[in-house]
């Protein structure tokens, strides 16, 4: 078995007393930033709004399985970056798993709740999947595997997998991880840990393709904005960019799923081939720090005309 491991107030002296003078609330310019995913949307882009900076990025590729951290954490999301699917068998024994003939794959929903994935709760169900690896960046199928969850503490997972067809198993203990919110992992070359996703509190958006599932059973790639599902909310406004001030924050409005910032801020427009977006949609973010920024997207393409480049304007709101 693998171990992988004040502002003081003076009295004024007189026989009469000055009006005090209004202190102007601080404010801050608005900034523009990009970041680069790739024409093939390759990245996966870790970004934070205060420092206004990339914390982290990787490959899309390079992992397939996510495991939730946290004591009472147990659940386990798919790479939808690649449309990874998976499949509920009516076995046990995961020996007795040879073909997904019959099977039905469903997808991790796109709001990010993990009430909605789709492994599920496989505690209460102790049965093997079928794993549909996706599809890989250069094209084609990356095939697929079958997975066993044997247990979860509040440190640590053991799971077992194979190629689907291979009664040659793999029994590997994966580690949670103490500061992030997932801890990830490859199936290839027996299974190995990958250092994705930074500390749960350092970091607000994901620039990266993901699965939408349209009708509940029609996956489509798209490419947006992910949030921090461990602390940060968004909310979409009516408000023009320019005009929005943190006074105009209805917090009630504020939304817990990860995709309110999504994919549709852009449209494609078939005639020109090209990709048009939307400036005139404006988000807030309330980060994993509770500060407001607003955001809005201004283009797509880079300075040589690249798409998967999103351009975007913020700046803070504050009270």
């Amino acid at each position: 078995m693998k171990k992988i491991g004040l502002i003081a107030i003076i009295p004024l002296l007189g026989a009469c007393f000055k009006k005090e003078i209004p202190v102007e609330k601080p404010t801050t310019d608005s900034a523009t930033a990009q970041v680069v995913m790739g024409g093939n949307y390759a990245n996966q882009i870790y970004y934070d709004l205060e420092t206004n900076s990339i914390i982290r990025q990787n490959n899309r590729e390079v992992w397939d399985l996510a495991f939730e951290s946290g004591d009472n954490g147990f659940h386990i999301l798919l790479n939808e970056s690649r449309i990874m699917a998976a499949a509920l068998s009516t076995e046990t024994d995961i020996n007795a798993l040879t073909s997904d003939a019959g099977l039905t794959y469903t997808w991790d929903y796109h709001t990010g709740n993990l009430d909605s994935t789709a492994i599920g709760d496989w505690q209460s169900l102790g049965k093997v999947y079928a794993i549909d690896l996706g599809t890989a960046l250069a094209g084609g199928s990356l095939g697929k595997k079958k997975l066993k969850v044997l247990s979860v503490t509040n440190t640590e997972y053991q799971i077992q997998f194979a190629d689907l067809n291979s009664s040659s198993i793999q029994t590997v203990t994966i580690p949670k991880s103490a500061t992030a919110g997932f801890t990830y992992f490859s199936f290839a070359g027996g299974g190995s840990l990958q250092d994705i996703e930074p500390d749960k509190g350092t970091w607000d958006l994901q620039f990266t393709a993901y699965c939408h599932v349209f009708d509940e059973h029609t996956p489509y790639s798209v490419v947006g904005v992910l949030s921090n599902r461990f602390g940060v909310k968004v909310q979409e406004v009516t408000i023009p960019f320019a005009d929005l001030k943190h006074s105009d924050i209805v917090e009630s409005a504020f939304e817990d799923r990860i995709n309110v910032i999504g994919y549709d801020w852009k449209t494609y427009d078939f005639d020109n081939g090209t990709y048009v977006v939307s400036s005139n949609r404006t988000f807030v973010v309330k980060t994993v720090l509770g500060r407001y920024y607003k955001i809005r997207f201004v283009d797509y393409y880079d300075e040589n005309g690249i798409k998967g480049a999103p351009k975007f304007e913020l700046q803070e709101l504050i009270p």
